[in-house]
This record gives C-alpha cells, sequence and structure tokens, in this order.
C-alpha cells in the first residue's frame, strides 16, 4: 500500500484518521436521518420497491455506519502500530511546548456543523456533501490536519514543540506537531518521538513506560 508524498502513513491510516475525525457528525446524522424516517424502518421483503425505499431513507446512514466502523477499526490498528514503533523512534529533549487542542474545536466549527443542516434523503444533497467530503480528504491527507481529530482528543493531546535531538553536539533545535497520552507534557524533559509525517510526529515521555 502506498503512502502519502508528505508523510509517512499509509493510505489506509490516513483514510481511518479522516474517517474519525467525522465520526461525531456521522452519528449524528445517522440519528437524525433514523428519526426523521422511524415510519418506513420496518420490514417490507425483498422487492425492488421496499429496498429502493430502504435506500431512500437510509442509504446514507448504511454508507456513514460502515466507513464509521472502518475508521475505528483502522485507527485502533494505527495507534497499536504507532506505540509498537515507537522504540524505533528518536531521543529528544523538549525545549518549548504549546497546547494545540484548540484546534479541535476550529475544525468542529468549519468542517463539521456546516453539515448538520443536510437532508440525505434528497440525492442531490448526497452527492455535495460526498463531493465535499472527498475534496477535504485530498487536503487533508497532505497537511498537518491529519492530527486535528475530535475523537482522538478524548485520550490524546496536540502540542506544538521545539525539541534537541539527545546527542546532536551542534544543539540545533527543531520544531514539531505532536500527540500523545501524556497529559503533562513538560519543557526540558526527555522524550522518545516517533515520526509519523512532515514534521508530525507520535510522541510520549521516556520515564513513562
Amino acid at each position: 500500500m502506498k503512502t502519502s508524498n508528505n508523510n509517512n502513513l499509509k493510505q489506509g491510516a490516513l483514510f481511518s484518521l479522516f474517517i474519525t475525525s467525522y465520526v461525531p457528525l456521522f452519528f449524528i446524522l445517522i440519528v437524525e436521518q433514523l428519526n426523521d424516517g422511524w415510519d418506513y424502518l420496518y420490514w417490507g421483503g425483498w422487492s425492488e420497491e421496499s429496498i429502493k425505499c430502504f435506500l431512500s431513507h437510509f442509504g446514507m446512514s448504511v454508507m456513514l455506519s460502515l466507513l464509521s466502523i472502518t475508521g475505528i477499526v483502522g485507527i485502533i490498528v494505527l495507534l497499536h502500530n504507532l506505540k509498537s514503533n515507537l522504540k524505533n523512534g528518536t531521543k529528544v529533549k523538549v525545549t518549548k511546548i504549546s497546547n494545540r487542542n484548540n484546534e479541535a474545536i476550529g475544525y468542529i466549527a468549519t468542517y463539521i456543523v456546516p453539515f448538520l443542516t443536510s437532508d440525505f434523503s434528497n440525492w442531490f444533497e448526497s452527492s455535495i456533501f460526498i463531493f465535499v467530503m472527498v475534496l477535504i480528504y485530498s487536503i487533508y491527507t497532505k497537511s498537518n490536519m491529519i492530527l486535528i481529530n475530535p475523537l482522538l482528543g478524548i485520550k490524546y493531546s496536540m502540542l506544538e514543540v521545539e525539541y534537541m535531538v539527545i546527542g546532536d553536539k551542534a544543539g540545533v533545535t527543531h520544531d514539531a506537531l505532536i500527540i500523545t497520552e501524556n497529559k503533562n507534557f513538560k519543557e526540558d524533559e526527555n522524550y522518545q518521538l516517533y515520526q509519523i509525517g512532515f514534521k508530525l510526529y507520535y510522541g510520549k515521555a521516556r520515564h513513562e513506560s
């Protein structure tokens, strides 16, 4: 499987990160569509008419449910692999930290809220939704947006850091965005960073198991 030009993650991992960033929206849209079409949610046999009726009222919910399950399974595998690969990362000393968790709020307001009023029983709006999602995905996979994920934000923090590689006698500082489970990242401490993209890392304090 090929990797993206701007990062070290495979396309499957990028897809999982993108999909899970929209899982909160998908959940709301599924609930809304089920509520709006509740009167049509009954067994009508396997006739062509009943299948068309089901897809008309619940087709988008089925698609979003399958995407959500695929994304969540993919992100679980990705995080497991990142933890396993962290031992191959770079030992660094973090000299400056800025919390970037607020990026997830901006992401929700910009890329999620506008879709809340969409009517997916209308095939035109469904097509527009899919087109916009594909467009956002193409941008998402080529930028540091891959770390902006409201679902990951429940457990992980996103930080902007400056660091020095331990053993580098020149003492050159580098900057990066990292995701970490650590809630009390501190300056002037040693960490392990595993690169997942251009200036994008998965990190952990070295004193933790």
